[in-house]
Formats: structure tokens, sequence, C-alpha cells
């Protein structure tokens, strides 16, 4: 039906945090290899810490070893870091706590409850040094935990991803796709003050559709330039949160804006969506892949999406 291409792939190993623009990224049984799979908690109730709540999340910058998003072999003392201003590097080790769920509470390892918006779960705390790192920067008490399927038994299933899928700490589908298109239709009502990207968090940017079209894609492949080929299927259209009114550069807070311009053409009811009050605005599609079900697999061999990579709409809804 069309025939396209991957523009831009993003990684946010650090849920509400910014992302990475990668040259290749790995495909995992979450989604992207380290895609939100560690998330801020507030410590005395074990709920996530989004940017919407603390926009100064917009302004923390995580890295990995361009390695990790291929899913190479790392060495022992591969770190994740966590820059933000006014703080010291924050390292936190990749090689998973041998202690896990057998740590004393509060130390690297513990199994800890958490809660993400409408699901709760468990997530294996990073320790005190990242404890008081995040308490330091946020001004409240807080801490970073980990997605662990192993460690904790369970894999995480969000409310309305397919059944089987799963999706780490993402909301409901393991993958955003949204088209340049889209955002250059948007920023028409914008011409001044035009939107980064960034506002919208995807993870894949798609060049050539037209503007919107990802709403009614059903399934579509991507092939990797060494050949392999991966097939998403459509979740549900992504229904928009206050973090769009956030300028990732200066997250002073938040306003109405592309949220009251958007409601007027892009809600529920414009759409015809049969979802709650048709009322919340919608931008960008979910979808997830069907070769993450094999985990097995995933287990042995990378497959990668990179920019360049050619996507091709197989159905549309």
């Amino acid at each position: 039906m069309g025939a396209y291409s991957v523009a831009e792939v993003i990684v946010y190993p650090v849920k509400a945090c910014r992302g990475i623009s990668v040259s290749s990224a790995a495909i995992s049984a979450t989604g992207f290899l380290y895609d939100r799979e560690w998330m801020v908690v507030n410590a005395d109730n074990g709920r996530l810490i989004a940017m919407a709540r603390a926009p100064k999340l917009a302004l923390v910058q995580p890295s990995l070893p361009a390695a990790a998003f291929k899913g190479d072999l790392l060495p022992d003392d591969a770190v994740l870091e966590i820059n933000a201003p006014g703080m010291l590097p924050l390292k936190v080790p990749l090689k998973r706590s041998s202690m896990t769920g057998k740590a004393k509470e509060g130390n690297r390892g513990s199994v800890v409850d958490v809660v993400v918006f409408t699901w709760s779960g468990q997530g294996v705390d990073e320790g005190p040094d990242a404890a008081t790192w995040w308490s330091t920067y946020l001004g409240c008490n807080a801490r970073l935990v980990r997605f662990d399927s192993v460690a904790l038994r369970e894999d995480r299933q969000a409310e309305l991803a397919p059944n089987g899928y799963t999706t780490g700490f993402a909301n409901t589908g393991q993958f955003l796709c949204i088209s340049e298109a889209s955002l250059e239709e948007v920023n028409t009502h914008f011409p001044n003050a035009p939107l980064a990207m960034n506002r919208f968090r995807p993870n894949i940017i798609v060049h050539g559709p037209r503007a919107f079209e990802e709403d009614k894609w059903h399934t579509f492949t991507i092939t990797h330039n060494y050949g392999t080929t991966l097939k998403f299927h459509y979740v549900m259209p992504r229904a928009l949160c206050k973090v769009p009114t956030i300028n990732m550069e200066q997250p002073d807070g938040t306003g109405e804006e592309p949220l009251k311009t958007l409601g007027t053409y892009r809600s529920g009811k414009h759409l015809g969506l049969n979802i709650g009050n048709g009322k919340q605005t919608y931008f960008g599609s979910y979808f997830v892949c069907s070769s993450t079900l094999d985990k097995k697999s995933m287990s042995h061999r990378a497959v990668c999406v990179a920019p360049g990579d050619t996507l091709d709409v197989l159905e549309m809804a």
C-alpha cells in the first residue's frame, strides 16, 4: 500500500526523561532494548513521578554505550549514565544485581511495589546512591527502579496492549510511531513557534506518509538494511497527556498548547473514536512487534531497526 522509510529511532531508557536518537536499536521482548526500562518513583508510595508533575525531568539526559542499543555484548563495568543540570553524573551499573529479590529493602536489587498510572506491580530498586541523586534533583523522596521480568517472575502487560505482549514500563504499546508530515501539519498552526517532535516522544519517526496516515495503519513491516523483516500491529491511537505542553528545553511548567488547538480537530469525537467521552486528544499511534513474542529468539540474536530502513504498510484499518 505504501513504502516509506524510518527517519529516526529514539529510545527512552528512563521513563519521563529525555530520549536518545540512535543509529540502530535492537528489538527486545519489551520493545526497543532498554526503552522505558527504568523509572523514578515516589519512595513513599511507589508511584511513578511523571514529567507532567515534575517538568524538570525533561532536562535529565540518560546515556548508554552505543553498543548497548545494538544488543552487543557489554563489559561488566558498563553503566547507564544520567546527567542533569547542577548534578554530578549518576552511574548505574547495567549488570543486574545478583541479589535481586533477596536484598535488604532500600539496597540495590531489592524488589519494591510500584504504580504506573492504573497499573501496579513491582520493580527492582537501584539502591541508595541512585535514590539520593534523584531525591536531591527532584526535591522529594524518590527512588530509581528497573524493570526485570526474570527477577520479578512476571511480564509487564500494559492494560491496553494485546494479550501476551510485554511492555516494560511503557504505558500502552511497545512503539509509538509518528510521521514527519503529521508534525508538519500541526506546525501550520504554530508558524511563529513550531513545535519540536520531542514534545510527543515517539520511538519511530516515519518519512513519506501523508499527515496522520499512521492513524489508519493496521499492520506494517520494517525491513532492516541486512534484510531482516519485522512485522508491527496496531494497538490504539496515542491519547495526549500534558507532556506536549512542556518545552523540553525550558520546562518551566505547562500551558494550553498544542492541546487546545489539537482539540479542535484531533479529539476522539472528531476522529470517530468510541473511547471515553470523546474529548481526549490524539496524536500518533501505538504498535507492537510480533517478533517480541519469540523471546527465545530475541535472546539469541539482535534484530535491529535503524534510520533508512524501509517501512511497508500492509493493511489499513
